[in-house]
């Protein structure tokens, strides 16, 4: 362990030796002897001794007591040595903060003791302010702020961070009370916490509280507040706080983006659901249509079975208008795609609308001008529009009230606000219907997409969930803006079209007797289907060649190609289906790249419609069908 190195500053030289002599003795070293105050503190500066021995009376000059403030503000501590008792004396030594007083004469214990405590409290107090500067600079540059406050709530000590947090300029809230701080509907939880940490020294407790920013908005943080009312040095309740508003943001948005997914998940699985089911029941019902409508060719117009086949045809159509539902609700009803003009179909429905509402609603509507064309299916989009109009006279009952059909167009982006659906990029055209009728509370807004979730004591459920679907084909998107008791708006978001309005590419013919001859492939695996469009082709002179899949019916085409005039073709086969068999007749170079080509499904997605595009123009059927739609379609394909 190195020597402690003293200075000894005595203006008596027998004395300064004699007192050398000593420490040397007690095994200190001794770096230097000064007569004088001046001296004293010159060597104290070059030389750095661990203690100086200081003399109070120096002769003329500085005294030992002025030159031991001077070098104990270099950090080196002072013992005084001194023949004087006196009060005056006393009172100014202890007014300089020396760490010992020795009275001469002494004995050499006695001076070693008192060296030893002086060294040991100085190395205390150096050891306590280097830990009290550690971490004052650790609160001052941490990222979470700490305040303390006193037994009444005011804050008596802020560190750096809560001004920077807070927005505050540092120590400008000290002497103000906390619960100033505290957000208004908090403050009663704030009142709570501080009473139990008054009552429980060393006590603790957490809790998240929104506190003001200096600009007036709330930042929430996580405190942890300690009784520190009974430690020296502190006196106060000590809270350390953490702002976690962004960290709470985030975790909103991404517990609201994962319960979007989770429904995304949910309306995908129940879309494949209601496809699959709606494509069976088509087929079914192919059936029961297409042999009433053969049974009511065959029957005399004064037959009393006429009637009830003509039941059995309208039933079946309404069976198959509701698994349209289910294809739009799946997003798989959509095929014929075509620049279309929203204000010209409301126009074309208006009188259909005038029927669905109620008496006592009034309908009016407002339209932008020149405004653009959207891309759609003429077909569903009259249904969600039906669909909303149902909904909006339902939501108005047996009140008076006002039905607003708007169509126009707004700027939309990823960050415009929908209930469903992806806002389109750029310029959307609208179509809004607006109801003065009942509204809805927030639980019903958050199921109104649901298949089978229904208010009305009759419905069904699956208006909206069509508009849904629909609009996922369109790649559109839909905002609601309801309330209970203050009506309800439903805005349908489409991207614009750059195209422009044409005539049908093909004309339909009325349907009448018609005969011609030659040979027509009917190309589908349910067995059904195929008797009903054989027998339909058949009684109009054709004769039919069928296959149940995709391969065989190639195969059928190859053999008799000089022969079949055209070929009725379901899309969705085991083996090879429709599309695969259309690209493999369109690519051999001969017959096959120009016969006409019928395509039928029970279901059809836009994809597929934009696959066979590249094939020229393609008539295409929707089952279920009954055999005045295959008649027609069949003439249009032969242009005859």
């Amino acid at each position: 362990m190195t020597q402690p190195q003293i200075l000894i500053v005595e203006d008596e030289a027998i004395v300064a030796m004699d007192l050398k002599l000593h420490l040397q003795d007690l095994g200190y070293g001794v770096v230097a002897l000064a007569s004088g105050g001046e001296e004293a503190i010159q060597l104290t500066g070059s030389l750095r001794p661990d203690l100086v021995l200081m003399d109070i009376s120096l002769g003329l000059g500085m005294d030992g007591i002025e030159a031991a403030k001077h070098v104990q503000a270099m950090g080196v501590p002072v013992v005084y040595l001194t023949a004087f008792a006196d009060e005056t004396t006393l009172a100014r030594a202890k007014g300089s903060g020396a760490y010992g007083y020795l009275l001469k004469p002494f004995d050499e214990r006695t001076l070693h003791s008192t060296i030893e405590m002086a060294l040991y409290r100085h190395r205390m107090e150096q050891e306590l302010k280097a830990s009290e500067s550690r971490m004052r600079a650790i609160i001052e540059h941490a990222l979470d702020l700490v305040v303390i406050l006193d037994r009444t709530g005011v804050v008596s000590y802020s560190s750096p961070a809560a001004a920077r947090i807070l927005g505050y300029v540092g120590g400008e809230r000290v002497g103000t009370p906390a619960i100033e701080l505290v957000h208004p509907e908090d403050r009663a939880s704030y009142v709570t916490i501080l009473g139990e940490l008054l009552r429980i020294p060393g006590g603790s407790r957490t809790l998240e509280i929104r506190i003001l920013h200096k600009d007036g908005t709330p930042r929430l943080m996580e405190a942890v507040s300690h009784n520190a009312l009974d430690v020296p040095g502190v006196h106060g309740i000590v809270i350390n706080a953490r702002d976690i508003t962004e960290r709470r943001q985030v975790e909103r948005d991404r517990q609201i983006m994962e319960a979007k997914i989770q429904q995304a998940q949910k309306l995908e699985s129940l879309g494949v659901l209601a496809g699959g089911i709606a494509h069976d029941f088509n087929n079914l019902l192919m059936g029961i249509m297409g042999h009433a409508g053969l049974a009511l060719m065959e029957v005399n117009a004064d037959n009393p079975l006429r009637r009830r086949l003509h039941q059995i045809e309208v039933a079946a159509t309404r069976a198959a208008e509701l698994t349209n539902q289910l294809l739009a609700y799946s997003g798989r009803g959509k095929f014929q795609i075509e620049p279309l003009s929203l204000s010209r179909l409301v126009d074309e429905m208006e009188n259909l609308l005038e029927t669905v509402i109620s008496k006592k609603a009034v309908l009016e509507h407002h339209y932008a001008q020149d405004l653009a064309l959207i891309d759609g299916d003429a077909t569903q989009i009259r249904q969600v529009i039906m669909n909303l109009i149902t909904n909006a006279s339902d939501a108005l009952g047996e009140r008076t009230g006002k039905i607003t059909i708007t169509i126009g167009s707004l700027p939309t982006g990823a960050l415009t606000p929908c209930l469903a659906g992806t806002p389109p990029e750029g310029e959307s055209v609208f179509l809004e219907v607006k109801d003065t009728g009942t509204g809805m509370a927030q639980d019903t807004l958050d199921r109104i997409f649901d298949p089978f979730f229904t208010t009305k004591f009759t419905g069904r459920g699956l208006g909206l969930a069509a508009v849904l679907g629909i609009m996922h084909g369109h790649h559109g998107a839909i905002q609601v803006i309801t309330q209970p008791n203050q009506g309800t708006t439903f805005r349908l978001l489409f991207p614009r079209s750059e195209g422009t309005l044409e005539q049908a590419l093909w004309q339909d013919y009325p349907a009448q007797a018609y005969q011609s001859q030659g040979t027509i492939l009917v190309v589908d695996d349910e067995e059904t289907v195929r008797s009903v469009a054989s027998s339909t082709l058949e009684r109009c002179g054709f004769r039919v060649q069928t296959a149940n899949n995709g391969r065989d019916g190639l195969k059928a085409y190859r053999e008799q190609a000089a022969d079949i005039r055209a070929v009725v073709l379901d899309l969705t086969m085991p083996i090879l289906n429709g599309n695969e068999v259309l690209a493999d007749l369109r690519s051999g170079g001969g017959p096959g790249a120009t016969v006409p080509v019928l395509l039928s499904s029970g279901y059809s997605s836009s994809d597929v419609a934009g696959n066979l595009n590249r094939y020229g123009p393609i008539q295409f059927l929707q089952k279920p069908y009954n055999p005045g739609d295959l008649i027609q379609k069949i003439r249009s394909c032969l242009g005859e």
